[in-house]
């Protein structure tokens, strides 16, 4: 090799070290480029987004919030939007950055999750931001899968004995057509003619399920599954039992309700309140009738769907358990004659609600922490015997749990307000004749 082209060679060499060098500097790599940081959650913008709750999307993105930031499925905020057919919310968050490119760990963008969803126009903006032609067919309708093969991330399954465990079967009892949203843990089955009420009241019920999951530290034994029927249905008595909510659609005519007409809120807290009695029947805790799945459901529904009007109500209901209590307390320990005994359980709501006061915030969690401790006890009670030898032994449990949270004392506070330590009041059949109207 002659000296003339052993120089050029080196020259070679050390050009293309100074341009490789030169564009790393400008942050250009040939080695693929890092993957994105997935979220432990859905953070606040996330859930206010999916929502349609522009006021919390506007004063969140004013504190800086990342209009791209991740939750733990890869999805941005603008995937919830997107999902729910929250075409205002959709464009705003176009506005303030949200890039309409990026996909989700399924390999779906924001625009697949609007068009799947038969939002149109949603689709039609996010198409137009992502510089891309609008399918020429409607999508095709997903097959609803048979109940077995329903997983949640946690293992949950459909309760096996829904009557209606599919779209299909919903619309044959409904007579009409239906509509299904559905989540990692809460699915809602409505009338078509209701789609609005449905896209607005979904993602709370969802919010509200992962509020309750945070305060008691459990999931339900099976998806939440929210029925909405037509109004008069034979089904739409308005209860729950074994993770099945059954209401009417009135609950989602939005402009009935003074709560959305004055406050932009539904009215929600009674969805919530039986999803509370499920996350408390699967924890087995058994404690003055329903009033700890009513307490956590106040709570949960002052967290996720708060309005003056609820806060009124709360009030009022709260001011009738004192008054009644102190009224029982005044007769000796004698629940007043002139309340329905059914109404026995005011008694409990008041204590426990002093308890939270006294206790403070974490109060629920805290109690919830113990009663995970005795879950097997709390399960192997059923074989106690008869029904009220079940509910008795779990309300000792349940009793010994709260009287654990520090400075409680919360055996003595029942023993001076004449409320049996062994035995639950429904136990003592206060709604049958006979009843002395004594808590023990």
């Amino acid at each position: 090799m002659n000296r003339a082209v052993f120089v050029l060679i080196v020259l070679g060499v050390a050009i293309a070290i100074v341009l490789s060098a030169a564009l790393l500097k400008r942050g250009t790599s040939t080695a693929d480029p890092p993957a994105p940081t997935l979220g432990a959650g859905p953070s606040p913008l996330h859930e206010a987004a999916g929502a349609g709750e522009s006021g919390a999307v506007e004063q969140l993105l004013a504190d800086g919030a990342d209009p791209n930031v991740l939750d733990d499925q890869g999805k941005t905020p603008l995937h919830w939007s997107a999902a729910n057919g929250h075409m205002q919310m959709t464009e705003r968050l176009l506005k303030a950055g949200s890039k309409p490119g990026i996909r989700d760990v399924h390999g779906k963008s924001a625009f697949d999750y609007a068009y799947a969803g038969g939002h149109m126009g949603t689709a039609e903006l996010l198409a137009n931001a992502a510089g891309q032609a609008m399918p020429s067919e409607p999508p095709a309708p997903e097959l609803p899968p048979a109940i077995g093969a329903v997983t949640s991330s946690t293992g949950q399954h459909l309760n096996p004995s829904l009557k209606f465990p599919d779209l299909p079967s919903f619309e044959a009892a409904i007579g009409q057509p239906g509509l299904l949203l559905t989540s990692d843990h809460v699915w809602l089955f409505a009338p078509k003619a209701s789609e609005a009420g449905a896209q607005t009241v979904f993602p709370i019920l969802v919010r509200a399920y992962d509020e309750l999951h945070r305060i008691t530290g459990i999931h339900t034994e099976y998806i939440m599954v929210v029925y909405n029927f037509s109004k008069g249905h034979k089904e739409a008595f308005g209860g729950t039992g074994n993770c099945v909510i059954y209401y009417d659609d009135e609950n989602l005519q939005l402009d009935r309700q003074e709560e959305w007409n004055r406050y932009g809120v539904p009215h929600v807290s009674g969805y919530i309140e039986e999803m509370a009695h499920n996350f408390v029947g699967t924890s087995k805790a058994q404690f003055g009738w329903e009033m700890i799945g009513w307490s956590i459901g106040v709570n949960t529904t002052l967290a996720v769907a708060s309005n003056p009007i609820f806060v009124q109500s709360l009030n009022r209901t709260r001011q009738g358990q004192a008054e009644t209590f102190q009224r029982y307390v005044a007769a000796g320990f004698v629940f007043p004659a002139d309340v329905e005994s059914n109404l026995v359980d005011r008694i409990h709501a008041h204590l426990l609600g002093q308890c939270e006061q006294q206790y403070g915030p974490s109060f629920w969690p805290d109690f919830f922490t113990e009663v995970r401790k005795e879950a097997g006890a709390l399960r192997d009670a059923v074989n106690a015997g008869k029904d009220d030898d079940t509910r008795n032994a779990r309300y000792r449990i349940t009793v010994d749990c709260f009287d654990r949270l520090p400075g409680l004392h919360f055996k003595q506070l029942l023993a001076n307000s004449g409320i049996s330590l062994t035995t639950d009041v429904k136990s003592l059949h206060p709604t049958e004749p006979g009843w002395n109207r004594r808590l023990k």
